[in-house]
């Protein structure tokens, strides 16, 4: 798990190198949605995401003429979804290591504490259902932003044509950067450390499920 780890910090420190060129900083992102306008020769349409050293990555041509040719509605469903996992996995990681660190009501001051897979069962219900109410009235109002609403005629899963993938409108400390180019910088910052989150947080569900021992714990800590 060490070494697991290791390679996942080397990775992070991947995902602030400056974004290849070809990816980040084309004529695709000069105008339109954020600056990005869809550009069919380029891969993914011109949305940014390739890192370097790694750079564009699509072994099975996902898509583009490959297994699924998705076309340019996929292509922004499955950049949609990938953002947002990445920002739950993101968020999930914190969650473990804070969640088996800190004494809680439920499980008084002991220095032991419950490794985090076993703690969402043990909730009462009384307070896991405002909890997951908030999270469907907040994925109800992503939906009504970027999905077209379906019936009269429009197909199911379908995004806004304006829509740009994972831009709900929320960034109240105003961290969005105006520029195109820094904007598909930060956004290809922001996907690569999703991505490693989603290996991470795997990773730790894991190792949890295998041992039954806290991350930490791992450690000596």
């Amino acid at each position: 798990m060490k070494l697991a780890i290791l390679t996942l910090v080397a990775g992070s420190a991947a995902a602030f190198a400056p974004p290849t060129t070809s990816s980040t900083t084309s004529t695709a992102l000069q105008s339109g949605m954020n600056g990005w306008v869809p550009n069919a020769n380029e891969p993914c349409y011109g949305l940014p995401g390739a890192i370097s050293p790694q750079g564009y990555f699509d072994p099975l041509g996902l898509t583009k003429n490959g297994i699924w040719d998705l076309g340019l509605d996929g292509v922004k469903r499955y950049r949609e979804a990938e953002i947002m996992h990445g920002r739950v996995a993101m968020m999930a990681v914190v969650g473990y290591l804070i969640g088996e660190s800190t004494p809680t009501i439920a499980y008084g001051t002991d220095i032991h504490h419950t490794i985090a897979n076993d703690q969402i069962p043990e909730i009462p219900r009384a307070v896991l259902f405002p909890f997951f109410l908030v999270i469907n009235i907040a994925e109800a109002l992503r939906a009504s932003k970027g999905w077209v609403e379906p019936g009269n005629g429009n197909p199911l899963f379908t995004l806004r044509e304006d829509y740009y993938p994972g831009d709900l409108g929320f960034d109240p400390l105003k961290w969005k950067p105006k520029d195109p180019k820094a904007f598909g910088e930060m956004q290809a910052k922001e996907l690569s450390n999703g991505r490693l989150a989603m290996l991470g947080v795997a990773g730790m569900c894991v190792q949890e499920l295998v041992d039954g021992k806290g991350i930490l714990e791992h450690f000596g800590l």
